[in-house]
């Protein structure tokens, strides 16, 4: 989901709220809203409003019950502060429960599953956030501490879950078992079918071996650590998170990460990279059928200036394949003009330009124009894989 700030119709009223604390009462979702936070922007219409939390807002002016501001500073909540804002929405009269506020690095884990799935969970994504950060350091891209805790939801099933997504407006596919949602800033994620340590309905304790070896396993942990992807990504720099930077780089970060790790048989997933052998499967299908067609077409610099092949569904799935390979073989051949062109894209503010002639201008900055020899390469590359 993109997020576009709003134009900044009432410059001088912005510059001095910058540094004020805004208490907002609001209607959202039809039901009403008190929020501490700042305004990102704001014009005729309504306002962009970031709360202590994480979570992001458009209110309508409509919508804006009462509104003030004091001196103090916008200062984000520690963990502790976030379970105890957290505890509101998510009470243990309803069955929810927290893990250990001092462990799980940044991460804030809500739960109504087992307590062995959630620190399993948990575990998880410790560990992918410790060694994504180890390995763009060491290709020299810089990354940021997240400025909020981040907040991962685990629910007891399906069920739960479809309903919690329709709540957040997220429409979800019939297999899909979690998500990330860009406003609320949040992880989504069920104790799906062959990875819960304990069945339904049946008391008998399943080790973590027992589930990671259930044949709906490694497809589940795609998704979750996809999803972790995007929320640790757009919380540590790696892309901001309200720039509207080119969608396959983000995708493609998420599937280069997302390959499970048989061998490991604690958690089932490490860094790698691994080779995704599902999506080279698809992408040397879909490069065969380009390769076969009567005109020559040009996929990269279609999917570098069109977000929307990445979310139609005719052509999401080849697009997905695209990405992690275009991904995969410059973060294994080009590294050093692959996190130029991360530093370029961290660069962009909410108010910078975007065109599909400014993308290519960004790409080629870094990768060079010689598209007929990198479309060349880049063939070779995965046909040798």
């Amino acid at each position: 989901m993109k997020i576009r700030v709003l134009a900044l119709c009432v410059l001088a009223l912005f510059c001095q709220n910058t540094l004020a604390l805004e208490h907002i009462r609001f209607m959202h979702n039809r039901l009403e809203r008190n929020e501490e936070g700042k305004v990102l922007a704001e014009d005729r219409r309504g306002l962009d409003f970031l709360a202590r939390d994480g979570q992001a807002y458009h209110i309508t002016w409509d919508n804006v019950i009462t509104r003030r501001s004091d001196d103090m500073p916008f200062v984000p909540y520690t963990k502790p502060e976030m379970i105890e804002r957290l505890r509101q929405e998510f009470p243990p009269s309803e069955g929810f429960h927290f893990l250990d506020a001092h462990a799980y690095g940044p991460f804030v884990v809500v739960y109504t599953t087992s307590r062995d799935f959630a620190n399993w969970y948990a575990r998880l994504l410790q560990r992918l956030y410790e060694q994504y950060n180890a390995h763009w350091n060491r290709r020299r891209v810089e990354l940021s501490a997240p400025e909020f805790p981040l907040v991962a939801i685990v629910l007891s099933n399906k069920e739960r879950f479809r309903q919690f997504a329709r709540l957040d407006g997220v429409n979800i596919l019939d297999e899909q078992c979690a998500y990330y949602h860009k406003l609320t800033n949040r992880i989504v994620v069920y104790d799906m079918s062959g990875m819960q340590t304990f069945r339904e309905g049946d008391r008998r304790r399943m080790g973590t071996m027992a589930f990671l070896m259930q044949p709906e396993a490694e497809g589940n942990i795609r998704t979750v650590v996809h999803e972790a992807v995007h929320q640790v990504g757009f919380n540590t720099g790696i892309h901001p998170r309200f720039v509207d930077s080119p969608v396959w780089v983000y995708e493609g970060l998420a599937v280069f990460h997302e390959v499970p790790d048989q061998r490991n048989r604690d958690l089932g997933w490490s860094l790698g990279p691994h080779l995704n052998q599902p999506r080279l499967l698809h992408l040397r299908r879909y490069l065969s059928r380009l390769l076969s067609a009567p005109t020559v077409q040009r996929p990269i610099q279609a999917m570098i200036t069109d977000d929307r092949l990445l979310s139609n569904s005719a052509t999401a799935l080849d697009n997905y394949a695209l990405a992690w390979g275009l991904f995969y073989y410059l973060e294994r051949t080009r590294s050093q003009e692959l996190a130029a062109y991360l530093k370029l894209l961290q660069s962009k503010t909410a108010t910078s330009e975007d065109s599909p002639e400014i993308r290519i201008a960004d790409f080629e900055s870094c990768f060079g124009n010689d598209w007929d020899r990198l479309y060349r390469e880049f063939a070779d590359y995965i046909r040798r894989l």
